[in-house]
């Protein structure tokens, strides 16, 4: 990943204190809009001292549970009584939620398979370049929401890793006990290339996953 800044812009500023909702401005010029641009919403709130927590959702864009939930948290959540800061970015792959679809029908990209992303490359690369260059660096605990999506129906749980390093594993183990879903799920992944996952753990951040549902 290169010093230079992400080309994508938010129409909030990410450090404000209080709440801030707007989108985050992707460039994609293409032949019916020469200065299009893809417009996920982002909502931060900052309260007191205390921990940063960034939630996602719509990495694949058929798993609605995840985006559903993060909307109305969106809505509902106050940064007045808050100890510390909230990052939500419930349309990750805002293309692919768009058309129900697990990739993104304007450049075939399935955003966990791209990252850490490219700072000039597809919208689902720049995204994927923004998230972690913005957002998980200002982050201490990352929660990515995922579902079966079309293809596969889950009984609801938090996924996590068996990480090398048992202070991290012990506080990943501790946060999954937060999360409170009916069942933890301790997995072992074949192929982790290109996945969030990978990247938020080799920064010694705590990163939960869920598969919540799914069926269509």
């Amino acid at each position: 990943m290169s010093d230079a800044a992400s080309r994508i812009s938010p129409t909030i500023d990410l450090d404000a204190p209080g709440k801030r909702q707007g989108h985050l401005h992707v460039p994609w010029s293409r032949d019916r809009s020469a200065w299009g641009a893809v417009r996920p919403p982002i909502t931060v709130l900052r309260g007191g001292q205390g921990p940063h927590l960034l939630l996602l959702a719509g990495n694949h864009g058929d798993e609605y549970e995840g985006i559903i939930a993060l909307l109305k948290l969106a809505e509902t959540l106050g940064a007045e009584n808050l100890a510390g800061a909230v990052t939500i970015l419930p349309s990750l792959n805002h293309p692919a939620v768009l058309a129900g679809s697990r990739a993104s029908p304007i450049d075939q990209g399935n955003m966990n398979r791209v990252f850490p992303g490219r700072r000039v490359g597809t919208v689902t690369e720049m995204i994927a370049d923004f998230v972690l260059r913005e957002l998980v660096a200002r982050a201490d605990v990352v929660v990515d929401l995922h579902a079966g999506g079309k293809s596969l129906d889950f009984v609801p749980s938090v996924v996590l890793h068996d990480l090398p390093v048992p202070d991290h594993m012990q506080r990943t183990m501790e946060a999954a006990r937060a999360f409170g879903a009916p069942l933890t799920l301790l997995l072992d992944e074949l192929d982790m290339e290109g996945m969030l996952d990978l990247h938020v753990e080799r920064l010694g951040k705590l990163f939960l996953s869920t598969e919540l549902g799914g069926g269509g």
